[in-house]
């Protein structure tokens, strides 16, 4: 909806900002900059052959600092009329204030959507292909990142922070990205509604997200209450139930209680997650774990 925007453009998750460990401040030589461009396509094989010539990119960077460097780098990845671009990758969430050094006037869009129907979703989508991704790890995750956003919020005040919930996109999308619109200081254009176009043109993009394609319905809305076993529902209410109310959402306060058996095996999936969690963060830091390794043809 943003990129259909004729100012604005989002490409694809990047994941490597916060693990560039360049300041922001310094103004680089070419060498570093080879070595910069190298290392964001260790971490995003997506973008390790967007710089052809590299000592011209070069010598057109002014000045030739991180912030500019990046810019320039995005925008081979928009098209020519873009104005702003912005970027989507949901982790991060976890590391605004390390985007922040880098870009200190950026805006963030914290979307919001009920957690239960979040990782239901996400175990859908990624179940298969990353078994480490059950409903504990994805409820766990879920919390972690509303309540760092949320954080984060409150110390960046509402010129750089909003909230928008998914439920409230669904129901009434117009409201909403004029809502948006407004808070980014850009004029509402329809053409945001018209979102389907763009996704026919481009596809569902490295991870085939091919929802983007159809048409926005509510039949997301509440699906844990059709889908989520007994035990499923106990531990959403007892992993994420306090943010879920403080929120808005329905709580599913009239639950049986959990059994020593319920118990002990949320001790285990607690403790996987923690495990898991700091083995995935340490690959993401030494490039072994990337996004968007499999290529697609650029459009």
């Amino acid at each position: 909806m943003i990129s259909s925007h004729p100012r604005l453009y989002v490409p694809d998750e990047t994941g490597f900002l916060p693990f560039l460990d360049t300041d922001p401040r310094a103004e680089l030589d070419q060498t570093a900059v080879t070595a910069l461009l190298h290392r964001i396509g260790q971490l995003n094989r997506f973008w390790d052959d967007l710089v052809a010539d590299k000592a011209a990119f070069y010598a057109a960077l002014s000045p030739k600092t991180l912030p500019i460097i990046l810019d320039a780098l995005y925008r081979l990845q928009t098209p020519p009329q873009t104005a702003r671009w912005g970027d989507k990758t949901p982790l991060y969430i976890q590391y605004i204030p390390q985007i922040l050094a880098i870009f200190p006037r950026a805006q963030f869009i914290h979307v919001i959507r009920d957690g239960r129907d979040a990782a239901l979703s996400a175990r859908a989508k990624w179940g298969r292909s990353k078994p480490y991704m059950d409903l504990s790890y994805l409820l766990r995750n879920w919390v972690r990142n509303v309540q760092t956003g949320q954080t984060a919020g409150e110390l960046l005040g509402p010129r750089q922070y909003y909230e928008l919930r998914y439920e409230t996109l669904i129901v009434n999308p117009a409201g909403t990205l004029q809502a948006l619109c407004a808070y980014l200081g850009e004029p509402y254009d329809p053409a945001m509604l018209d979102y389907q176009t763009l996704a026919h043109q481009e596809g569902g993009g490295v991870d085939v997200h091919v929802e983007v394609q159809e048409e926005l319905h509510s039949g997301s809305i509440g699906r844990w209450q059709r889908e989520m076993t007994l035990f499923e529902r106990k531990m959403a209410h007892t992993l994420a139930g306090s943010l879920l109310a403080e929120l808005g959402y329905d709580s599913d306060d009239d639950l049986p209680p959990l059994t020593t058996t319920d118990g002990l095996h949320l001790a285990w999936l607690s403790a996987r997650f923690h495990a898991l969690d700091a083995l995935r963060t340490w690959l993401y830091r030494r490039g072994t774990l990337t996004l968007n390794t499999n290529r697609r043809q650029r459009r």
